[in-house]
Order: structure tokens, then C-alpha cells, then sequence
């Protein structure tokens, strides 16, 4: 019996004996007069156990099973150990079909004696920037190297996330972090028609260039080169989106936590869908984008989104790749690579009009080869040059190797008139 069971009966009991009235015993247990006369009727014919709930003993009928408890606590030793609970209730509901909800299964493992194996630290107080209101404003770039598909070895993997709404726009796995898989979440994002208008990155090499404009040649300083553009930049700048570097890891928050969750929930979720390469983690990507955002995304502020259109396949290809400046030479032929290469003859079925000086943009991408772009009549016409293969060195002709030190002194054993060196071999004339 609880205590306040115990004081709703010392007071009916007081009732019943005639020291305390009907009203004055509904003001001490704040009930109505006439609750408290089916209270004094029910303790006079039942007793003490009248004023006891009804519920008291019994198994409710929503509790979760022992089979149930005894199943949930060996899953988890078996097979998900190191998940996290709420991610482990995900497990338990997917795989398992057993519906419970998170503070279950969390009462469940610690009665059992098990804790989560990623626990939640005292937050650190910092000033926070809010999120943009809408989607698309503003989406974060950034990669982690971790040991991803538990081999010992590391790979990066490269994230978009977007700023107002905290879904996954895209991810690739490469072996480093290099301009390449940038390149492959911007067509990501542009298939999906979700080119973002900024994009929030860190400082490194492939979003700026640290070089002092001293180190540009003459002819750049005079084009007016920017010295912190990269090839990524360069890109970004052609598609109108614009890069903003962020001071420190802290100010772009937001997917340096995602790390945090895709270092613990990623890793297993390969681990049960047993792959252990890039290609295949690359293709099976886009099912956990889908599921990580139902999970995480939230509701941006403005429900009017900011994406950009989508860019044609070709445009994009064009400039999502390397670009560098050649001069033609008088046959129309520039060098690449330790390569030559000349220009076709014919481009869009007319005779390609050029003059040698003029500068072409090379075009190189593992995706179509090398290109050349160039400006004829004012407009932009990309061609696929032809490379010049070289002619094989001819052999040089054999020659009778010299004389070595046992010939010589063979020789010089013959005797003069049998030398070899000698221009008579005859008997010499009598003087």
C-alpha cells in the first residue's frame, strides 16, 4: 500500500468513527463528498483493500514478455555489441521485427547490465549560428578519413550535407581527398536538382590556393589570375556557386557532427550488408542517403526551397574537370602531358578555321579523355584533338667492335709481314 493509499484510509476511517465529517475529509484527500461516500461504503463492506488500486499485482497488458527481454539481451551481445541503443532499436524493428520503443529497450540492456558503447558527453557551450532558413542556401562540403569498411586500411569519405535542413545531398568513397569526388557529389547533387547557391567549406587545396600572387608569372598577373583559385573554385565560379571558407572546424558544426554519426551507424550498416570495397560501398550509397534522411532530416524554417537548376550533362562534364592553357603552334598541334596532340580538321561538318598563337583550354577528365576548347568567331567550340603518336629511334648500324688487348698481342706475334696492320703481307723487296 502506498502512502497515499494509507492516508486515504486513515482518513476514511475517521469518517466511519464520526470524528471527521463527509466535507472535511473531501478537502484533506481533495475529493468530492460524494466520491468520499463510496469510499466509506466500500471500506465498511471490503475493508483496508478498498482503497488499494485495482491494478496493483497485475501484469499490465502492454508489458514486454521475458521471451521478448531474453531475445532482445542476446541479440545484442550476439551480433550488435558495439551499436548504440537508438541504433540498435532501429535493428531490432528492420531485421528482427520486434516493435519497442527506444526507453524499452533502453531498460531493458542496463537491468541486463549492458551500456551503450557510444555515450553522450556534457555539451560544450558555444556560441551557435543558426541555420539558413531555406534549402539550398548553403550546403557543407567536407571529407573524414576513418577505417570505413574495418580492413585496417583508411579511405575518405566525402559528404554533402545541406545547412537548413540537415539531410545528406550526396557521399563517395576514394582513397584520397582530392578534387576528383568533390567533383562526383556536385553531379550527384546537380542530378537530383540540388545545386545549393553556396557551398561552406574548410581551407584545404582543393578549395584555396595559399600561393602569394608574387609566384604568378607575368602573363597571369596581367590576365588578372586570382592566386587562390583551384580547379574546384574555378568550376564553382562557372556555375555560379559561391565557396565560403570557414576559420575552424567548429564554425561548420554541423557536418563535423555527421562524422560522429556516420563513423558509428555507417560502419555497421556496411558491416551487415557485408561489403568491403569502394565500388560497392559507391553503389549502395544512395539506399543509406534515403534512409539516413528519413531518420535525421528535419523541416527547413521557409518551405520554399533554393536550389539551382539543373545543368545540362554535357555543360557540366565540360567543366567539371581539369582546364589548362596551351598555345597552338604553326601546325595547329599543342603539347599535354609529356603528349602532342593536334587539332581536327573538320568540327560540326565545316573546316575548323585556327591560327597558330592561339590559346586553347585543354580539357582532362577520367570520365571522356582529353578535349580542347577554343574561341572561333566569338564562339566556344570543344573539339577532341587527335594525338600525334611518335615514330620509333631507328637502330644505329652495327660496327665491327674494336680489337681487344689478347688480339692485340696475338697479332704483334704474327710478325710484321703478317700483321694485320700492315699494307704489304708479302715478303718485303730486296733493297
Amino acid at each position: 500500500m502506498s502512502k497515499r493509499e494509507a492516508k486515504r484510509l486513515t482518513v476514511i476511517e475517521q469518517v466511519l468513527e464520526k470524528q471527521v465529517t463527509q466535507k472535511r475529509a473531501a478537502e484533506l484527500l481533495g475529493l468530492s463528498v460524494p466520491r468520499i461516500k463510496v469510499l466509506c461504503r466500500t471500506v465498511r463492506d471490503q475493508g483496508a483493500q478498498a482503497v488499494v488500486h485495482g491494478n496493483v499485482g497485475r501484469t499490465p497488458a502492454h508489458a514486454v514478455s521475458p521471451q521478448v527481454r531474453v531475445q532482445v539481451v542476446a541479440l545484442y551481445r550476439q551480433r550488435y555489441m558495439d551499436f548504440n541503443f537508438s541504433h540498435f532499436t532501429e535493428k531490432l524493428m528492420q531485421e528482427h521485427g520486434l516493435i519497442l520503443s527506444r526507453p524499452t529497450v533502453h531498460r531493458i540492456l542496463r537491468e541486463a547490465g549492458l551500456s551503450s558503447s557510444r555515450k553522450k558527453r556534457k555539451a560544450k557551450r558555444h556560441h551557435r549560428r543558426q541555420p539558413r532558413s531555406r534549402a539550398g542556401e548553403l550546403v557543407q562540403l567536407d571529407a573524414s578519413r576513418h577505417d570505413w569498411f574495418e580492413t585496417g586500411g583508411y579511405c575518405h569519405l566525402h559528404a554533402a550535407v545541406d545547412d537548413a535542413q540537415g539531410a545528406l545531398l550526396a557521399l563517395w568513397f576514394s582513397r584520397e581527398e582530392v578534387t576528383e569526388s568533390y567533383y562526383e557529389l556536385v553531379r550527384q547533387m546537380n542530378a537530383g536538382g540540388r545545386l545549393p547557391i553556396a557551398f561552406y567549406t574548410d581551407k584545404r587545396g582543393v578549395f584555396t590556393n595559399n600561393r602569394p600572387a608574387q609566384q604568378l608569372s607575368i602573363p597571369e598577373q596581367l590576365a588578372g589570375v586570382d592566386p587562390s583559385e583551384t580547379q574546384f573554385s574555378r568550376a564553382m565560379g562557372e556555375l555560379g556557386i559561391h565557396i565560403i571558407l570557414a576559420g575552424s572546424a567548429e564554425a561548420k558544426g554541423r557536418v563535423e557532427r555527421l562524422w560522429g554519426t556516420l563513423q558509428d551507424r555507417l560502419v555497421k550498416e556496411l558491416r551487415i550488408a557485408d561489403i568491403r570495397n569502394m565500388d560497392e560501398a559507391n553503389t549502395w550509397l544512395p539506399s543509406y542517403i534515403a534512409d539516413h534522411n528519413r531518420r535525421f532530416a528535419r523541416k527547413a524554417a521557409d518551405a520554399q526551397e533554393a536550389y539551382r537548376s539543373k545543368v545540362p550533362q554535357q555543360e557540366l562534364a565540360e567543366i567539371l574537370c581539369m582546364h589548362t592553357e596551351r598555345r597552338l603552334d604553326h601546325g595547329l598541334s599543342f603539347s599535354y602531358d609529356g603528349r602532342a596532340f593536334v587539332l581536327p580538321e573538320l568540327c560540326r561538318g565545316r573546316s575548323l578555321v585556327a591560327r597558330a598563337s592561339q590559346t586553347v583550354t585543354v580539357l582532362d577528365s577520367p570520365r571522356f579523355g582529353i578535349r580542347a576548347k577554343l574561341t572561333i568567331g566569338g564562339v566556344a567550340v570543344v573539339v577532341t584533338p587527335r594525338e600525334i603518336t611518335r615514330q620509333p629511334r631507328q637502330e644505329a648500324p652495327q660496327t665491327k667492335p674494336p680489337y681487344s688487348a689478347e688480339q692485340r698481342s696475338a697479332n704483334a706475334r704474327i710478325g710484321a709481314a703478317n700483321s694485320p696492320w700492315s699494307a704489304f703481307h708479302g715478303p718485303r723487296p730486296v733493297q
